[in-house]
């Protein structure tokens, strides 16, 4: 293997790790995006289930 071609591949590898760095920083923010995501589904399921209780108090009381 040539000098050349040694000193392509450090580029090259400097190139990838560089993409992998800012492939990270992607991640790590659509993790914390993930985290919110999952805050807010958990808060309406609570709304959602008051929904349902109330809606099967509201049939009850039709009933009636």
């Amino acid at each position: 293997m040539s000098e050349n071609d040694v000193i392509a591949n450090q580029k090259q590898i400097l190139k990838n790790q560089k993409v992998i760095i800012a492939n990270q920083t992607r991640i790590k923010s659509n993790q914390e995006a993930i985290k919110k995501n999952q805050a807010t589904i958990l808060k309406n399921q609570g709304s959602l289930n008051t929904i349902l209780k109330n809606q099967k108090q509201i049939l009850a009381l039709l009933r009636k």
